[in-house]
């Protein structure tokens, strides 16, 4: 699929050069009549015709996708139920709390997605700064599971998964002279 959309992008590409340039060479520049000579003949017509096409499509596309995108998803619906939705920001201040029960740990981003078909899951990513050294995979894996186990008793159901991933201390260190007068 990648290499599909490569392709297609220097399509693409290579049509919105051919058709923008031979629009601004026919009305500007010193090669004008050049051009308009130059299309009088069919297949230079053809071409040209066809990479404003290419390019024409390539808008409408883009501006469709632009309309009908679908957005990201603000509320979890815990077990699938529509009726029923519980926002993001609760969500990620329920992590936070969790996450932050350790003295050991401090929390500095929290990232909620919403996944699954039905909206029925989230996925957070909790950057936190390990204050101790000491055994940091136990840390983590203590926390993911405080994180998952408070989400899952708010919405009810299972349906949380944690990412912890800890960041390198920002601390500086500051000496200060004081002067004995």
């Amino acid at each position: 699929m990648r290499v599909l959309k490569r392709a297609l992008a220097i399509v693409y590409l290579a049509a919105a050069i051919v058709a923008l340039g031979t629009l601004v060479c026919q009305f500007w520049g010193p090669y004008t009549y050049r051009f308009m000579l130059l299309l009088r003949d069919t297949m230079p017509r053809v071409i040209v015709t066809v990479c404003a096409a290419i390019v024409a499509l390539g808008v409408l596309l883009s501006f469709l996708r632009l309309m009908f995108a679908r957005r990201e998803p603000s509320c979890v619906h815990p077990a699938g139920e529509r009726n029923i939705e519980v926002t993001l920001a609760a969500l990620s201040s329920c992590a936070r709390a969790a996450a932050e029960c350790d003295d050991r740990v401090m929390v500095e981003h929290i990232e909620a997605r919403v996944q699954g078909s039905d909206e029925s899951r989230v996925r957070f990513k909790v950057e936190a700064i390990a204050l101790d050294d000491k055994d940091v995979a136990a840390l983590a894996t203590s926390m993911q599971q405080r994180i998952e186990k408070a989400c899952d008793t708010m919405l009810g159901t299972p349906g949380t998964t944690a990412r912890v991933r800890f960041l390198p201390s920002k601390t500086t260190v500051q000496t200060v002279e004081v002067s004995g007068e």
